[in-house]
């Protein structure tokens, strides 16, 4: 094992429900999508810790699945429009003191989404439409998209991911690392907390984000000193 000072950290971070309030909103969807933008409770505290880590890079990481579907304001989403609200996070979140390396979204879907969509009235655009693609949590596309900004693989770095998906959990795993859920309504809603708690000790559930933030400042202060 190594000292912490020369332990590089990456900490992949979901969006919508996790940083910012999500209502079914699709942000960029609704012209007025700015007004809905909100952090939710203790994601500037718990980026800002994350921050203070020694070596830690911190990535947003969103599956942007209303880029699929189409007809009224969803035709306002465009992948485009996908990279104005991310940027618009970004800036809004380095206004609040937080440091965020970068991010990556994903705009494809699969066929089990696309039918879940058509059956409760949404029109899908099948170019979207691609299954297992690499970038569509749980899969690590975006985790390796990541690492190659930095020029580096996953055995130098050691990784976490935080979200209110049990697939922001799974995918951090299916890099070999740590997978922190963080409780909400469509959680639980979901049977998230449940999947999250089956998937082994490297899969954790936190209150809120500054919870999981601790989570992960713990864990990386009793790796350095094995």
């Amino acid at each position: 094992m190594y000292a912490l000072r020369n332990m590089k950290i990456a900490v992949f971070s979901d969006r919508d429900g996790t940083i910012n309030k999500d209502e079914n909103y699709y942000l960029g969807s609704n012209p007025h999508w700015k007004e809905q933008v909100s952090f939710l409770e203790g994601v500037v505290e718990g980026i800002q810790l994350i921050n203070k880590i020694p070596n830690s890079h911190f990535f947003i990481l969103t599956n942007q699945s209303g880029v699929a579907l189409q007809g009224g304001n969803f035709d306002n989403l465009t992948v485009e429009r996908m990279h104005e609200v991310n940027l618009f996070i970004l800036t809004e979140l380095h206004k609040n003191g937080c440091n965020i390396t970068g991010y990556f979204a994903c705009p494809f879907v699969d066929e089990n989404y696309a039918l879940k969509a058509i059956k409760k009235g949404k029109i899908v655009n099948p170019k979207f439409v691609v299954n297992n693609h690499p970038d569509f949590k749980p899969n690590t596309g975006m985790i390796q998209k990541a690492l190659s900004q930095m020029m580096a693989d996953e055995g130098d770095y050691r990784i976490y991911a935080i979200g209110d998906r049990a697939s922001d959990v799974e995918m951090s795993l299916n890099a070999g690392g740590i997978g922190i859920l963080v409780e909400s309504s469509k959680t639980k809603e979901l049977g998230d907390v449940e999947k999250v708690l089956k998937m082994g000790k490297d899969a954790h559930v936190a209150r809120d984000y500054l919870s999981a933030a601790q989570i992960i400042d713990k864990d990386i202060k009793t790796f350095s000193r094995l």
